[in-house]
């Protein structure tokens, strides 16, 4: 049994080696917070700067990309070594996206202060930065494999993910009143934001501890003035030239509670995997003496050795040492991991209808030409039509993209 009780103890330690991966992973996506803020700051004052002719938000330029500059250093400062490890490929292949994403940031800072792009040329390159970012976040929610660490994980990325729509509200109304007339397109597109807006951080209710959840009730409504300037967005009504700088203002002050919320977030994520790694290390106990622990039976498939038809073994008919302590620990074990199954197995397919829904709007998105928000609003839509879930819009599409392809 010396062998049996190696085999748990090095179950134990890899369990805690991965709990420990994944709180080094904790730092990096507290870290990639700050500078996805930081990124959307700058996106809605260059899309300010380009809609206003170079008339406004001129010196808040050089103040945003100096901020995202200390923010990208303290993300690479903690990223991993760039080494081959198991089950570490799609991470690292991630994070050489987003670096080279990072990388042309130089460039679109030239053709925005010289504005030789467009709003929309603009908008679509910072969305895309950020976008790689949350590849990341979204990476770690997938791997996860403690329940309580998946939950908090899931409940970071929905929640991230509802604030980067936020986000390009912002930038999308700041282009509008910057402007002075909001576009069809840019009034269709605010709306899809709320709406998808909506989706992300009703995922994160389902998944946020109840602290962080009381903190975003307490701000999830936009207030009146909002609302009011959103009407007038969506509507294209007339608004007058200071609606730009109260649009802004308002909306960077929503993103700054937001934020809050989100670093509480990345603390309560940090905090469960500290308490997952202190509860590993300890929890291997000494062996049981008799009486300690009522007798019980295990479970085991495909005995054939047993007497009769009997399929488990008692711990009254063995020897003290085997039965309360080996069995108890085995015993223990099975019960957690089978629960960590059944409680990863439901967010599990929660993460699945991400990907699908995401494939499916990649290849409308390359078939049709369409925006990632474009191709959202046509599942939707579809799904809407049809009275059907957009799972199984997106479903369908996949089915006859694969289809073509064959």
């Amino acid at each position: 049994m010396n062998r049996a009780l190696n085999y748990l103890r090095a179950s134990r330690a890899s369990e805690i080696a991965s709990l420990q991966r994944l709180l080094r992973t904790g730092e990096q996506i507290t870290a990639i917070s700050e500078l996805i803020h930081v990124l959307q700051r700058e996106r809605g004052a260059s899309n300010i700067w380009l809609c206003s002719a170079g008339r406004l938000f001129g010196e808040e330029l050089a103040q945003r990309a100096a901020e995202v500059g200390l923010r990208e250093q303290s993300a690479m400062a903690v990223l991993p070594e760039a080494e081959a490890q198991p089950g570490y490929s799609r991470f690292c292949m991630l994070i050489a996206t987003a670096l080279q994403a990072l990388d042309g940031l130089p460039a679109l800072r030239q053709q925005v202060h010289s504005r030789t792009m467009t709003q929309a040329q603009a908008m679509n390159a910072f969305n895309h930065i950020i976008c790689t970012l949350l590849n990341l976040v979204f990476e770690a929610a997938d791997t996860a494999s403690e329940p309580d660490i998946s939950r908090a994980l899931i409940a970071l990325f929905s929640f991230m993910q509802g604030k980067e729509l936020a986000g390009q509200e912002r930038a999308t109304g700041s282009a509008g009143f910057a402007a002075g007339e909001f576009t069809e397109t840019q009034r269709q597109r605010i709306q899809v934001l709320i709406a998808a807006q909506e989706q992300s951080f009703a995922t994160f209710s389902q998944f946020s501890d109840a602290e962080n959840l009381q903190r975003w009730q307490a701000i999830a409504d936009a207030g009146s003035q909002i609302e009011r300037l959103r009407r007038i967005a969506c509507t294209g009504a007339q608004c007058g030239e200071n609606g730009v700088l109260q649009w802004f203002s308002l909306l960077s002050s929503r993103l700054d509670q937001m934020k809050q919320i989100e670093d509480t977030l990345c603390a309560t994520l940090m905090n469960r995997c500290q308490c997952a790694i202190a509860a590993a290390q300890h929890s291997e106990h000494p062996p049981i003496a008799i009486g300690e622990e009522a007798s019980f039976s295990l479970y085991v498939a495909g005995a054939s050795w047993l007497s009769g038809a009997e399929t488990t073994l008692d711990s009254n008919g063995l020897a003290p040492q085997l039965g309360r302590s080996v069995l108890a620990l085995i015993r223990e074990q099975s019960q957690r991991l089978q629960t960590q199954a059944d409680e990863l197995a439901s967010m599990r397919a929660s993460l699945d209808e991400r990907k699908i829904i995401d494939q499916a709007k990649s290849w409308l998105m390359q078939q049709h030409g369409f925006s990632e928000q474009d191709a959202w609003q046509a599942l939707r839509k579809s799904a809407m039509n049809q009275n059907k879930r957009v799972l199984e819009i997106a479903q369908a599409v996949l089915a006859v993209a694969a289809t073509l392809k064959a």
